[in-house]
């Protein structure tokens, strides 16, 4: 039931017990004036035929007495009886049917013979009636009582009248309280009517619409103070619900930038907030809700680690190891929060990558010192060897000088190799003019055949047909020619020492998508599936006897990678073991250095 309803029938409850009282009341007061009227009525009227018959009382003229009250009474609706000392009847104004022998045992006729006004209210046998009795005392010269005058009315003819009175104060007052309840409904109506459109404003603020506009009256009444209050809760919400969904945004915004995975976990241990970068990590589709942070992580290492600081709430951190689905390391910091619920957040940081160059570091140098030991190990034992004349013949002797002369031009080799990578890589981080100080254009069928020219001859001792096609009118770059012909000089010398006699060595230029495709594809030995990951490495050979024999250094593919993405360019390698490889490099006609570009995979980062 809505509030006028209840504030309507409320008020017209309250009218119609008013009303009642208020009849009862005014009924209660007529009837107490009625009464006291009709008692004064008969006083008078017992007084006044009192003093008419007190000579014939005297006198004892019984017939007169009789005859005078027959007279008045029938005149009026009151019974007039004299009645002697002794309690017999002298005369009555009505005819009696059932006479009575004495009247000494009606009390109000007993106070009249005692010298009192009596009254008295019974049920009359005689008259089958109510009546309202009234008697005085008749006294003779020397002031004795002789007889009483009683005068009588029925109670009927005395409440009529009252009665009568109140059902029209009935009327009336039903009159009233339906105008009354008319005029609370209007005026109800009335007042309640902004109540209703505060309660619709209410409703759409609760239901979020703060854009919900408000009239605000320019009265100074309740609700126009309630509109007001709320137009300006309304904007205040607005305001600070835009600026908390602005703080929110860019939260999301910063923790979705972020590369390290951070989760806010409850101090009843569930996850409240958790970044892309941790849903990546543990490879989670959706948001996990509030679930239990051991259901998300799952790692006993980790879960001790969030379980000790919710405990003992000091911060503390540890390098973890995930084995599934990829071998991945996390450095993991758990910090507990300064709030009042007491929250805590760990940040995860992927160190995967640093292990893998720790370890790279770790092979390179390992590498390094292998493969500068065991030349340097030939020279000095050959060296002793010549210093002590420990040989038999000068046949020895010149034996071992070309040992130690080809263990030279190896050491020469590996550290040409590493000036030149170092020079590559330097270029990889050195923006700028000097960067771009010996770019130049140049056509690369010329590089191709100056650098294929440098390897013919070692190509046709092994007797392989070396075949080359190529674009004429797409050929011409910005680039470093001095560091592509390194480039080609690599590539061609690995397909010329690895494909078997009388093998075939293909290569083309062409263009592709605003770049020069160089392929250079061999038929030689080729290099197994498992090995093609890693051919960039520095030191990297598939097949380390077979490499050295060769003369090679491990480092040629790297320094093609690098100078590939030097200049904006992507190498790739398809190879079958026994069945030859193909290289194939993109390089862009205009020079370029993009930072994304240039960043050599992990393997080749030292």
């Amino acid at each position: 039931m809505s509030i006028f309803w209840k504030q309507f029938l409320a008020s017209v409850l309250i009218i119609l017990i008013t009303i009642s009282l208020l009849v009862f009341l005014v009924g209660g007061e007529l009837r107490s004036y009625d009464e006291s009227v009709t008692g004064e009525m008969l006083l008078t009227s017992a007084k006044v035929v009192g003093e008419a018959l007190r000579t014939a009382v005297e006198e004892g003229r019984q017939v007169d007495i009789d005859s005078l009250l027959k007279n008045v009474g029938g005149r009026t609706d009151m019974r007039i009886t004299v009645i002697d000392g002794r309690g017999n009847a002298l005369g009555d104004s009505h005819k009696i049917t059932r006479p009575r022998e004495s009247y000494s045992d009606s009390p109000e006729v007993g106070e009249a013979l005692s010298g009192r006004i009596g009254k008295s209210r019974r049920y009359s046998s005689e008259l089958e009636s109510d009546m309202y009795y009234l008697a005085v005392p008749v006294k003779d010269g020397s002031g004795n009582t002789i007889a009483a005058v009683r005068t009588a009315l029925p109670l009927g003819s005395i409440w009529g009248k009252p009665a009568s009175a109140e059902k029209r104060v009935v009327y009336i007052g039903a009159l009233l309280a339906a105008i009354a309840a008319l005029l609370f409904f209007v005026v109800t109506k009335r007042t309640l009517r902004p109540l209703s459109g505060i309660i619709s404003i209410s409703e759409e603020l609760a239901g979020g619409n703060l854009d919900v506009g408000i009239p605000v009256a320019g009265n100074a009444d309740e609700a126009s103070r309630i509109t007001g209050a709320l137009d300006k809760m309304a904007r205040n919400l607005s305001g600070l619900f835009k600026e908390l969904s602005r703080e929110k945004n860019q939260l999301e915004a910063v923790l979705g930038a972020m590369s390290e995975g951070v989760m806010v976990i409850s101090s009843d241990g569930n996850v409240i907030i958790i970044n892309k970068a941790l849903r990546n990590m543990f490879n989670l589709k959706e948001e996990p809700g509030r679930k239990p942070f051991w259901e998300i992580i799952r790692n006993r290492e980790l879960t001790r680690l969030v379980e000790g600081v919710l405990e003992k709430r000091a911060p503390d951190s540890k390098e973890i190891f995930y084995l599934y689905p990829d071998e991945r390391h996390y450095f993991v910091n758990v910090i507990p929060l300064d709030s009042p619920d007491r929250e805590i957040i760990v940040v995860m940081f992927d160190i995967t990558d640093f292990k893998r160059l720790e370890k790279i570091k770790a092979d390179f140098i390992a590498n390094v010192s292998h493969e500068l030991r065991t030349p340097l190990t030939a020279i000095k034992g050959y060296t002793e060897t010549l210093e002590e004349e420990a040989y038999e013949s000068p046949e020895d002797r010149e034996h071992f000088l070309g040992i130690i002369k080809r263990h030279t031009d190896r050491l020469i080799n590996i550290v040409s190799d590493l000036l030149v990578l170092s020079e590559v890589e330097s270029r990889d981080t050195a923006f700028g003019d000097a960067v771009d100080a010996d770019v130049e254009e140049i056509n690369v069928n010329e590089v191709i055949k100056s650098s294929l020219e440098a390897l013919r001859s070692t190509a046709a001792e092994k007797g392989l047909e070396v075949s080359l096609s190529m674009d004429k009118d797409s050929s011409r770059i910005k680039a470093s020619r001095f560091l592509l012909e390194q480039m080609f000089i690599n590539l061609i010398d690995n397909a010329v020492k690895y494909t078997p006699e009388g093998g075939k060595i293909d290569i083309r230029i062409s263009s592709s998508d605003g770049a020069v495709l160089t392929e250079i594809e061999d038929n030689g030995i080729g290099i197994p599936k498992e090995h093609l990951p890693r051919i960039f490495e520095r030191f990297y050979r598939v097949d380390k006897t077979r490499s050295r024999n060769l003369g090679g250094t491990g480092l040629g593919l790297s320094i093609v990678k690098h100078i590939v993405l030097m200049h904006g360019g992507k190498i790739d390698v398809q190879s079958e073991e026994g069945a030859g490889s193909k290289f194939s490099i993109n390089l862009p006609y205009s020079y370029r250095i993009s930072p994304d570009d240039l960043v050599p995979s992990d393997h080749d980062k030292v």
